[in-house]
């Protein structure tokens, strides 16, 4: 099989990967919302955004090293994949206690519940390398059967919560059998497919655990950057506004963002042909053939939530949560430009630009916190949303430009230009 259908069928499978994820989460979370109300959402989420902050931290940036490095030399960056736990764990633990001793002296025993079922997700999500490994070498389809089992098992859990009426704190166990469910599985599959050892000798994981250490260190800058100036808006909204506000922007960032799994799936399939260019011509016609296709996704969702948001909204979550639909268009535009942003930092990324990132992403997050009260104090829900997508824009184009002689501003422009795509 050529590069272009792997590419065609890795592409798909990611599609599927993305779907099966966000349905699960959307059903969860619809039900727990529903049940919930507004304001024990808003302290549930409030949790959850804590967490993925955590989890970007204990990353350390390692996802996209080894992505680019599997791209380039296939046991090269397993080796590296599978030597990280030894920065990634002790750093999530870290961060785990104080968390925890925070949300236990400020809120109730059910977000303490969920925010520790949360927590052990997270746990797993960051041990499992086997997404990045299957993701980079076209094997997505192993990522989405896994999946699709995890997903089955939690809501036949969650179905049997209900249909025997056990308490909620139940769906705690929905929640991290979505995640532990696949990382068995791909583990397992893992072992018997590769004949790679999981066990790296002391100087060889010392030599990684170097490397990941000083190379990731711009990137987990940037993208902890990137996640404060994106919970920005939800964290300020819930200490200038209300928790309850919180709880209902958080449906309208789960509508408004959820389809973005899309130009993820697309983009994480086409970023190994971008890594393996060496012409400066055809790196900016991958970049801005990617770029197009986030474009035109954008504007279809955009029509589809117009058209069946309100719908959508009542039916999964319920009349308290109708004022997100107006919010969520924001939002959508948002996740649009974000999707541009990660093609443009792959781009940056292939220039190895990686301290470039940290110093851009810093700057967006304190100019983000500035954006954000403004905007929030003004028009509260719908102002926190405007204030992520006025930040996104500023990321997008403004920050970027200064990297490598205007190069990022060159790229955007040819995203106006009609390719032959049969060059791909």
């Amino acid at each position: 099989m050529n590069i272009k259908n792997k590419i065609i069928k890795n592409t798909f499978w990611l599609l599927g990967e993305r779907i099966i994820n966000i349905l699960g989460l959307i059903f969860v979370t619809s039900y727990v919302a529903k049940y919930l109300g507004p304001d024990n959402f808003g302290k549930l989420s409030l949790a959850t955004y804590i967490y993925s902050l955590i989890q970007t931290i204990a990353i350390w940036g390692s996802d996209t090293i080894s992505f680019k490095r599997i791209s380039r030399n296939k046991s090269s960056g397993l080796s590296m994949l599978m030597s990280l736990r030894m920065i990634r764990v002790p750093i999530f633990i870290i961060a785990f206690i104080p968390t925890e001793i925070y949300i236990y002296i400020t809120s109730d025993k059910l977000t303490l519940y969920y925010s520790l079922a949360v927590a052990l997700s997270s746990l797993i999500a960051i041990q499992d390398f086997f997404v990045i490994a299957n993701d980079a070498t076209y094997n997505s389809k192993y990522n989405v059967i896994t999946n699709v089992i995890g997903v089955f098992i939690s809501f036949l859990v969650r179905y049997l919560i209900v249909l025997y009426q056990l308490d909620i704190v139940f769906f705690c166990l929905s929640i991290v059998l979505l995640n532990l469910v696949p990382y068995m599985l791909r583990y397992f599959n893992f072992r018997v497919n590769n004949k790679i050892t999981l066990k790296l000798d002391k100087s060889r994981r010392k030599f990684y655990f170097k490397y990941v250490l000083a190379s990731g260190l711009p990137i987990v800058i940037s993208s902890v950057s990137v996640a404060i100036y994106f919970n920005t808006s939800r964290l300020m909204l819930g200490a200038v506004e209300s928790v309850k506000s919180l709880g209902i922007y958080s449906v309208a960032i789960t509508l408004g963002s959820s389809w973005g799994f899309v130009n993820n799936a697309f983009i994480t399939s086409i970023t190994p042909k971008l890594y393996s260019k060496d012409s400066v011509d055809k790196i900016c016609f991958i970049a801005a053939f990617m770029s197009q296709f986030v474009i035109v996704i954008t504007f279809l969702y955009a029509v589809f939530f117009f058209l069946l948001g309100n719908f959508i909204i009542n039916s999964l979550y319920g009349y308290e949560y109708l004022s997100s639909f107006y919010v969520t268009f924001p939002l959508i535009l948002s996740t649009g430009l974000s999707g541009l942003g990660m093609v443009t930092t792959r781009y940056i990324i292939n220039y190895d630009g990686y301290s470039f990132l940290g110093r851009k992403a810093t700057c967006v997050c304190v100019l983000g916190l500035f954006i954000s009260y403004f905007f929030i104090k003004i028009w509260g829900m719908l102002g926190a949303a405007i204030s992520t997508l006025a930040i996104e824009f500023i990321s997008l184009t403004v920050m970027n430009y200064f990297f490598k002689g205007c190069s990022v501003f060159k790229m955007h422009l040819s995203v106006f230009k009609l390719f032959n795509y049969k060059n791909l």
